[in-house]
């Protein structure tokens, strides 16, 4: 009976020693967090306060380039031959949408037409520069532009805005010596590095064209402009909320390129030739001045600009009349009766007398026979240029 309270005593001594260990353990652990929570806030706020509210400023605006207006070419009366004109569009950003394929889900169910270049659109957003809008879809209708602004608010990532696309209002009047422009590829690049060139970050811009033959490629830096940018804000989902026009810089639309051409001289140029191939170059004889250079048959520049479906190049391509062959330049033909005042002219500088008359029978030996177009009889040189003997 007399050792019970004394095992009832130890007991609790044992349990209050426990629990006084216990104590101070747990309240040595709670204080050291406390004290790491503490230093880590004074750390924060004290000493790490600027670099901090500085990411948290780079977060909060985006700065995104805005291509400038390519500029005018016009003809020597100040007829536009190659401008600009308003055209609707929709974008992506990949920084600002979360799930990309959900949102091309929702945006196919507005654009039907995206479904088919599904793939093509992810490939383009994936090799974007960040925050660099990606166009999905040009030259949008009117009531598809309502309807993705309507929706905008479901479609993280999107928008729709009003861009300048490239046009050429004669159609395929000026195609070969104008030329028409397109994206820019990784071949371009790649020839830019390899002539030592810097690249324009410009050039990276997934919506961005250049030059590509004729005289927009031979004049594309001036034409080009000066990118401008824009610097705006964006809540924690991306979203842009507001615009720092303070911080945004405008675009400088490219030089005026003034030409010799006539448009009037050049249109009937081309009547002429209807649906036959060749080609004409009327020159000023006082001073030089191209007037006019057609090649026909030609071929509308404005399927180049938004990227032409490959069946209609492929046709272009393979038509035996070579619309896509520059036949001013590049083609080659038999001068004919064009290259025999030149024969005359050098003649005549040798000593021969223009008034010499010659029988023509109807052909001539040299080396093998050439035949004439009839039998002309004696001719002096004016009479056998004019009768193209």
């Amino acid at each position: 009976m007399s050792s019970e309270p004394q095992l009832f005593f130890t007991d609790v001594n044992e349990r209050q020693a426990l629990f006084l260990r216990r104590t101070v353990i747990f309240g040595g652990a709670t204080l050291a967090g406390v004290g790491l929570l503490v230093g880590r806030l004074a750390q924060l706020q004290l000493f790490q306060a600027q670099q901090y509210a500085t990411l948290s400023t780079r977060n909060q605006f985006n700065f995104r380039l805005v291509p400038p207006p390519r500029g005018l070419i016009k003809d020597r009366h100040g007829v536009t031959i190659a401008g600009n004109r308003p055209s609707f569009r929709v974008l992506v950003v990949r920084d600002e949408t979360k799930d990309l394929d959900q949102t091309l889900d929702l945006l196919g169910r507005l654009l039907p037409d995206t479904l088919e270049r599904r793939r093509t659109i992810i490939r383009e957003v994936n090799a974007a520069p960040r925050f660099s809008p990606v166009p999905i879809k040009s030259d949008l209708t009117w009531e598809e532009f309502s309807k993705v602004n309507l929706h905008a608010a479901d479609l993280p990532g999107v928008m729709a805005d009003m861009n300048e696309a490239r046009y050429y209002p004669h159609g395929g009047a000026y195609a070969h010596v104008v030329g028409y422009v397109a994206k820019v590829s990784d071949n371009d690049v790649k020839g830019m590095r390899e002539r030592g060139e810097e690249i324009p970050s410009i050039l990276y811009n997934p919506g961005y064209r250049i030059g590509r033959v004729g005289l927009e490629k031979a004049l594309d830096e001036p034409l080009r402009g000066e990118a401008g940018g824009n610097r705006v804000e964006v809540d924690v989902r991306g979203r842009v909320v507001a615009e720092d026009m303070a911080g945004s810089k405008p675009a400088v639309q490219g030089s005026e390129v003034v030409l010799t051409l006539d448009n009037d001289v050049q249109q009937r140029a081309l009547e002429v030739f209807g649906e036959e191939a060749g080609s004409i170059v009327v020159m000023d004889v006082r001073n030089g001045d191209i007037l006019a250079m057609v090649s026909s048959p030609s071929f509308d520049p404005n399927l180049f600009v938004s990227g032409v479906p490959s069946r209609i190049y492929r046709a272009l391509a393979d038509y035996e009349r070579r619309p896509l062959t520059d036949k001013a330049l590049a083609g080659t033909f038999a001068p004919g009766s064009t290259f025999k005042p030149v024969v005359g002219l050098a003649a005549m500088k040798r000593g021969l007398d223009p008034t010499r008359r010659i029988v023509c029978n109807g052909s001539f030996y040299l080396g093998r026979r050439f035949a004439c177009l009839g039998r002309h009889g004696a001719l002096d040189l004016r009479g056998a240029i004019k009768a193209s003997c």
